[in-house]
């Protein structure tokens, strides 16, 4: 009886140690699975870490490009508004050129109409002129005619007149004129009479 109870006692020792035995190499196994966790864990972490640091400087690299690019938006769109206020000020003057061009076209066709009716009329002036010379030619021509034909028969009176004149004297008392019954030759101041005779224009 004595020797069963010794048995189950070294059975049961037997099974404490083998439990105590198993158990800590569980443990050991166990300390050892999370010590290799740990490294790798700690592995992990720092690879992390140097990916965080990469990721922060590439984050800062990006906001500062990505104010950069924020400025120079701004900086466009500053630029922007003022080539459309230009491009609408242009095309404002563009327009406006364009009336006054179409003025400009219309006062030059008036002015061609004008010129060719100034022309015209010069032309028309011009003959008319022409006409007027030679009719004042013509006329000039007519007076000298006129003045040669009173000149020539003023003339021809003057020598009518002094025939008619050298014929009385020769039928006469050759000019002397008897007053109260006496000759006046010799008496009194002589009166001279001479005729003038018209130019020729």
């Amino acid at each position: 009886m004595a020797t069963r109870r010794g048995r189950f006692v070294l059975l049961a020792l037997a099974v404490l140690l083998v439990a105590s035995l198993w158990r800590t190499v569980a443990v050991e196994r166990e300390k050892r699975n999370i010590a290799a966790a740990y490294a790798q864990a700690r592995q992990v972490l720092s690879h992390l870490e140097v990916e965080h640091t990469q990721l922060t400087a590439e984050l800062t690299t990006s906001q500062n490009t990505l104010q950069q690019k924020t400025t120079e938006n701004t900086t466009l769109q500053t630029e922007l508004k003022g080539l459309q206020e230009k491009l609408e000020q242009t095309a404002s003057e563009v327009s406006i050129l364009q009336r006054e061009h179409e003025q400009l076209r219309e006062s030059n066709a008036s002015l061609t109409n004008q010129l060719s009716s100034i022309t015209t009329e010069k032309q028309q002036l011009e003959a008319k002129l022409s006409d007027l010379k030679e009719l004042h030619l013509a006329i000039r021509a007519v007076k000298r005619k006129m003045s040669e034909e009173r000149w020539a028969a003023w003339r021809a009176h003057i020598q009518a007149e002094r025939e008619a004149d050298q014929l009385a004297l020769a039928a006469g008392n050759r000019g002397f004129v008897i007053r109260k019954g006496a000759s006046t030759l010799g008496t009194g101041s002589k009166m001279r009479v001479q005729v003038l005779e018209p130019q020729a224009r």
